[in-house]
């Protein structure tokens, strides 16, 4: 019984349910309508290798924020921070974790390793530094959404264009920014601990994330129109419509009060609906017009 509970404290270390954000790393090949059965291995080898290595980046992180993770209200309960695991035993873990995520990498090509090993070194960097920095934190937290769409155009050569990536890039700047707002918001002291923030910044990140979300739609929409060439009026009008629920829904924190984007999503069905019926439509609308 002892020996269960522990393994499944190890694999609370390794935050699974996050791996499903690693699933970004499928969009290039999806929206560029290239799927085959070389491109599913690719994807599958890639998923499973950015898995691994943010495990082992999670494990790192809990590892050096260990004391700050002590004083936060959710965080303390976390496998390290609580001290329900051996702290050199996950860090040997962390390290096998790496060796076979870059293996699977360089099982796929050269520069999808070279990819890998960038982001490894900016996660680590964020760690150990960069999360302390005020909005820096948020550019490596959205560079990270950013690197897995990057790699997971390079593992098959997928061409990505401008207008996709600032779509993306200001995606993501709305979701982190968002999680920085809801740690101030939901932080019962004035400074957050090892962080940048405290309670004075909760409207100023709040106008940010609003504001990101919007003009990502803005480009989103000039994407659809003068780059993959769209003009069927009911594509316009559902995807401005999921598109102003998802903002809706996911900003609205009487719903859930989480700062992890990935549990706001999994855990609100509406959002994930949504969600759903944004994603079908665009991708019908792809595929339709190739």
């Amino acid at each position: 019984m002892k020996s269960s509970m522990l393994k499944n404290k190890y694999l609370q270390v390794l935050r699974p349910s996050h791996w499903i954000k690693n699933i970004i790393i499928a969009l290039p090949v999806v929206l560029s309508n290239q799927i085959n059965n070389n491109s599913l291995i690719n994807l599958l080898l890639g998923i499973i290798s950015f898995s691994l290595l943010a495990s082992a980046g999670y494990i790192l992180n809990d590892i050096k924020d260990i004391e700050n993770d002590r004083q936060h209200s959710t965080k303390r309960y976390r496998p390290i921070a609580a001290g329900d695991v051996d702290i050199t035993h996950s860090f040997i873990l962390s390290l096998v974790l790496i060796l076979v995520s870059l293996g699977f990498s360089y099982s796929i090509g050269l520069y999808p390793l070279l990819i890998t090993i960038f982001y490894f070194i900016l996660n680590y960097f964020y760690s150990i530094i960069g999360k302390q920095i005020r909005f820096i934190d948020v550019i490596i937290l959205s560079s990270f959404y950013i690197i897995r769409v990057f790699y997971g155009a390079s593992i098959n050569n997928v061409n990505l264009t401008g207008w996709f990536v600032a779509t993306l890039t200001l995606s993501v700047l709305s979701l982190s920014i968002h999680k920085r707002y809801m740690e101030c918001k939901n932080s019962g002291v004035q400074e957050i601990a090892g962080r940048g923030y405290n309670k004075s910044n909760e409207l100023f990140l709040q106008i940010l994330m609003i504001n990101f979300g919007i003009a990502a739609i803005i480009l989103l929409n000039i994407h659809a129109y003068f780059v993959l060439n769209i003009t069927t009026p009911i594509f316009y009008v559902i995807i401005n419509l999921s598109s102003a629920a998802i903002l809706f829904f996911y900003f609205d924190d009487s719903i859930n009060k989480s700062e992890d984007p990935v549990n706001r999503i999994i855990k609100n069905k509406k959002l994930l609906a949504t969600l759903m019926i944004f994603l079908f439509t665009y991708i019908f609308e792809i595929i339709k017009n190739k």
